[in-house]
């Protein structure tokens, strides 16, 4: 169990760290993109993320994916499969592919690709500014687009739960199903207590320790716990090297969530302390065609404590999907 708490604290760093502190810094910085603050904290944050890139499967393909805002990069699991759409993974804030090690892992011959979102702590390079939710959507699209993929099977947690969900909204021509584990501002606002939490993640000045206590409430660990492992020491990391430029993400409103009419999956966490689960839940059930499930003692690192059933509530969704586009159409006149 004590391992277990640790994982999931570890993750909840991974995904949330900086999803909301990043907009209310109390000394602005005047840069328009991300930046490393310094050669060492680059070096420092890469050794750290190699280390926890060896947890993931090992790649079939590393792509640096150029688009209107900075290069991505991306890395390819798995093989193609004739007409089975690839799954693309959305990561939440000061994280990065090597947090989807364990879905990854899951998803076995699955072609995935994993990508390191712009403007934000990875290997990509932003050098352009981003002005908002719909330059947020474009860069994500012309990534599917120069990996030549027409079709996909989205999934996002936390953060990367609404840029999926942004994505999906203007593009949903792209999706062939959205995965939505945990996320932020697309069902409901924020949990007061989830702003006080991640604002010292804000201030790199502050103790380490600061960054970590808020950051363990909100993944659901007790005090006194250990949080050490190759992924939580990468995103302290990033937290502490790297000065993000994103805009604060907006609440998506009833016309953007009509648009979400492909097959969509959200799981939430009924002890969750970013979302408030009840409002969430009842505003992802409006949603055209929508399975929503509430585990009962989930927290906001819901991926780590079931990973299985996760797993094969996904493979659900993707089957009904598969099944509806081969399923003949009825013959005129039934």
């Amino acid at each position: 169990m004590g391992r277990r708490i640790r994982r999931t604290t570890a993750f909840a760093l991974a995904t949330i760290a900086g999803s909301v502190a990043a907009g209310f810094y109390l000394v602005r910085d005047p840069s328009p993109v991300g930046y490393w603050r310094s050669a060492s904290a680059r070096a420092r944050y890469l050794t750290q993320y190699d280390r926890a890139f060896r947890e993931c499967p090992e790649p079939t393909e590393v792509r640096d994916v150029r688009t209107e805002f900075g290069i991505v990069r991306v890395y390819r699991f798995g093989a193609p499969r004739p007409g089975v759409s690839p799954v693309v993974l959305v990561p939440g804030r000061s994280s990065g592919a090597p947090m989807w090690a364990g879905t990854l892992s899951r998803l076995g011959a699955q072609e995935a690709y994993a990508i390191d979102a712009l403007g934000d702590a990875g290997k990509s390079v932003q050098d352009k500014p981003l002005g908002g939710a719909e330059d947020q959507a474009a860069w994500l699209h012309e990534v599917l687009t120069g990996l030549g993929l027409t079709r996909v099977h989205l999934i996002g947690h936390s953060f990367g739960g609404w840029s999926a969900a942004n994505l999906a909204s203007r593009h949903p021509e792209r999706i062939a199903s959205l995965t939505l584990w945990e996320p932020v501002l697309v069902f409901g606002g924020l949990r007061w207590q989830m702003y006080i939490a991640t604002l010292p993640s804000a201030l790199p000045f502050l103790p380490e320790s600061w960054r970590r206590k808020g950051l363990d409430s909100i993944g659901g660990a007790t005090d006194g716990e250990a949080i050490e492992n190759p992924i939580a020491t990468m995103i302290d990391a990033g937290m502490a090297g790297y000065r993000a430029a994103l805009p604060t993400p907006v609440q998506l409103d009833d016309a953007a969530l009509e648009r979400l009419s492909m097959p969509t999956f959200v799981g939430l966490g009924s002890q969750s302390a970013v979302t408030d689960t009840e409002a969430a839940a009842q505003a992802a059930r409006t949603l055209p065609d929508a399975t929503v499930r509430v585990w009962p003692g989930g927290t906001h690192s819901l991926p780590i404590q079931y990973p299985d059933e996760l797993q094969a509530m996904w493979e659900a969704l993707v089957d009904s999907e598969r099944q509806l586009k081969s399923s003949p159409l009825p013959a005129e006149g039934n």
